[in-house]
C-alpha cells in the first residue's frame, strides 16, 4: 500500500532513524551504518523501486542492496544540511541505480533500439534543424541499413558504441525519457516517474529520439572516416 506514496511521505511515515543517526552510525562502523540506513530508509527505497518503477521483488532488493553498497562507500565524503537534503541525495543515487539496472536488463535480453534508417531520415528531417544535411550520411545509412541488430559484427559494434556515445551527449531527462519509452512505459507513467508534466512529453520524446539519431549518424560518419 505504501508503494504509490511520494518518497518524502514514505520517509516521514516509515523511518524512526533520522539522517544524523545514519551518519553517526557510519562514522562508528560500516556494518552499523548499513544496518541503520536499511532500517531507516530501506522500506521506502524498496517501495520506490516497486511502486514507481515496477521492478519485481527480487529486482527491487537487488537495486536496494546496490544503493546501500554505494552509500556506504561515499557517505562520509558529504555534508548534509537537513533531512530533505539527505533524502534528495539518497533517492538520486537509488534512481540512478534503477536506471542502470534497466539498461543492463535491456542489454541482457538483447533488446536494442530498432534500426530503421529510412525512418531515421524522416524523423531527423521533421524534428531537427533544416540545416542538417542528410545526404552527407547517405553512405553511412546504406552501409548499415541491412544490419541485423542481434548479429555481433564490426558494423554492429560500431553502431552500438555510437548509440552509447550519443546517449551520453543527451541531457539526463532526455536519456531517461528514451530509456523508459524503450521499456514500453506510457507517457503518463513516465511523467509520474520523472516527476514532470505530461504536457508535450510525446513531442519531447520525438525530439530526443531525433537528436540521438542525428548524433549517432555523426559519430558513425567520423568513425568510418577514421577506419578507412
Amino acid at each position: 500500500m505504501f508503494c504509490n506514496l511520494p518518497a518524502y511521505i514514505l520517509i516521514d511515515n516509515l523511518t524512526q532513524v533520522k539522517y544524523l543517526s545514519v551518519i553517526t552510525a557510519f562514522q562508528e562502523d560500516l556494518k552499523k551504518g548499513l544496518t541503520t540506513l536499511f532500517e531507516g530508509y530501506g522500506q521506502a527505497l524498496y517501495g520506490f523501486s516497486r511502486g514507481q518503477w515496477h521492478l519485481d521483488e527480487d529486482e527491487g532488493y537487488d537495486v536496494l542492496y546496490k544503493t546501500l553498497e554505494i552509500v556506504g562507500k561515499v557517505i562520509t565524503r558529504y555534508e548534509f544540511s537537513s533531512e530533505n537534503h539527505f533524502t534528495n541525495w539518497l533517492f538520486k543515487i537509488h534512481k540512478n541505480n534503477i536506471l542502470q539496472f534497466l539498461r543492463a536488463k535491456k542489454r541482457k535480453e538483447k533488446l536494442t533500439v530498432p534500426v530503421d534508417f529510412g525512418k531515421w531520415e524522416n524523423e531527423v528531417h521533421e524534428m531537427e534543424d533544416a540545416g542538417f544535411d542528410l545526404q552527407e550520411f547517405k553512405s553511412v545509412i546504406e552501409r548499415l541499413s541491412s544490419l541485423n541488430p542481434y548479429e555481433s559484427t564490426t558494423s554492429h559494434n560500431h553502431l552500438m558504441l555510437s548509440l552509447q556515445k550519443g546517449l551520453q551527449q543527451l541531457s539526463e531527462t532526455e536519456r531517461e525519457l528514451l530509456l523508459l519509452r524503450m521499456n514500453n512505459y506510457s507517457y503518463d507513467e513516465i511523467a509520474k516517474m520523472l516527476e514532470i508534466e505530461n504536457n508535450q512529453l510525446k513531442v519531447k520524446f520525438n525530439r530526443a529520439k531525433a537528436k540521438l539519431e542525428k548524433l549517432t549518424l555523426s559519430i558513425l560518419k567520423d568513425t568510418y572516416n577514421e577506419t578507412v
